[in-house]
């Protein structure tokens, strides 16, 4: 029931940028728009995930596993309408990888993405053991070069950006003094 409930919540998004890209005459450019919000939505729910610890009550309703297949699935799309905004051109990928810092970023953030993917088996999490752990620490690293690839991307408006660095600070406060605490009793 878990799984269900969280795939239901966090897919939901993608039915509205569907909807959005049919009916909302005002977005002229559906591949950009598409590219943008699965970007807000990746990042969002690496931040989520990260704060899970400090949302007890969510933990009861929410499959952490499936959330985390969800948040590679908001960046696989991110990353594939980016290619398809490029026509699948390698020339240009190359070009944008080798000539864009915020391309690396967000190819950095996304490869690093994939050895969670494939370490989240509960075989795997078992013969891992503590190394799994490691594994899956990346998740910090990609939040990293996320809002690293995020602020590169901003030509002007940084409020939003501004906003998810009080959110990040937050959690990482939160998340600190809580770790604090446990370590003094």
């Amino acid at each position: 029931m878990k799984k269900k409930f969280t795939y239901f919540v966090f897919l939901s998004p993608i039915l509205y940028i569907i909807y959005q890209i049919s009916f909302n005459l005002n977005i002229i450019n559906p591949l950009s728009y598409i590219i943008i919000s699965t970007g807000y939505i990746s990042l969002s729910l690496i931040i989520f995930v990260l704060s899970l610890p400090i949302m007890n009550n969510l933990i009861d309703y929410l499959d952490r596993r499936s959330l985390g297949f969800v948040t590679f699935f908001y960046a696989l799309v991110h990353f594939i309408f980016y290619i398809i905004d490029n026509s699948a051109n390698l020339k240009y990928i190359i070009d944008d990888l080798i000539e864009l810092k915020f391309i690396q970023f967000g190819y950095l953030a996304f490869i690093l993405f994939l050895p969670l993917l494939f370490t989240s088996t509960d075989r795997l999490k078992t013969k891992l053991g503590k190394k799994w752990i490691a594994i899956h620490r990346l998740l910090y690293l990609i939040l990293l070069f996320s809002i690293i690839h995020y602020y590169l991307v901003i030509k002007a408006d940084y409020l939003i950006f501004a906003l998810y660095l009080v959110i990040i600070a937050l959690v990482f406060l939160i998340k600190f003094g809580m770790i604090k605490k446990w370590i003094e009793e």
